[in-house]
């Protein structure tokens, strides 16, 4: 993949969410407000990793297929674009925690 589109937490609009809700910014998908669900991860015999996660699509075009390659590319581009981000911060961001005001 060339580019991780632009995208944005929006915890501000889903405070009652588990995980903290995204919004892509730019792109194709550009709009789309989603969030992760279940993330599960396998190692193969290969040595390589398996990821499966659900996704929750929140806000979208009507008729919006979340099971396309493409779109599913995105959303998992976004999720190591996250991961590594918070690997090498101080104070990484806590998906679950940082939308809740209890």
């Amino acid at each position: 993949m060339d580019k991780v589109p632009e995208y944005k937490f929006v915890e501000n609009e889903y405070t009652e969410m588990d995980t903290c809700p995204i919004e892509i910014l730019d792109g194709e998908y550009k709009g789309i407000v989603y969030r992760y669900g279940k993330i599960s991860l396998k190692e193969l015999d290969s040595g390589d990793v398996e990821v499966k996660m659900d996704i929750d699509i929140l806000k979208s075009p009507e008729n919006f297929d979340k099971n396309t390659e493409n779109f599913t590319l995105i959303v998992g581009e976004i999720f190591v674009n996250i991961v590594e981000k918070n690997a090498t911060m101080k104070d990484p961001v806590d998906l679950e925690d940082d939308v809740h005001q209890d």
